[in-house]
């Protein structure tokens, strides 16, 4: 059994039922027409430019070209309306056919106060 809110439908354990003791899916904001470019240096001396699927606070989802596998370490640039992040590391957790997803790996304070700003006002607005 569970409970759903939000327009992403996000999932909500109920306790005492079969999926209490699985972990809860964070709440994701879609993105249109956000493009991203990633670096893998160490795959290419150029970066990739995609385009981004949703985001939260750990990570994003993306359409990841068929070279960036699992556990790859990449560098992330994308703008969010006034905030620009540029070369954040994150790790790609894995790909689904043409979309995956990247954690964020640590990176500046700064930088994760923006994006945390960026998000509470996007929640705040739906």
């Amino acid at each position: 059994m569970t409970e759903t809110s939000g327009p992403e439908q996000r999932l909500t354990q109920v306790p005492g039922t079969e999926n209490a003791d699985q972990p809860r899916r964070m709440r994701r904001a879609p993105m249109h027409g956000v493009l991203v470019a990633i670096d893998a240096p160490e795959l290419s001396s150029e970066p990739w430019v995609v385009d981004a699927i949703d985001l939260n606070s750990n990570g994003m989802g993306l359409v990841l070209p068929p070279e960036l596998l699992e556990g790859t370490r990449v560098l992330l640039s994308f703008k969010l309306t006034d905030h620009d992040f540029s070369r954040l590391p994150a790790t790609v957790l894995y790909q689904m056919g043409v979309s995956g997803g990247v954690r964020f790996d640590d990176w500046p304070l700064e930088d994760r106060v923006k994006l945390l700003e960026w998000l509470a006002g996007y929640y705040e607005s739906i």
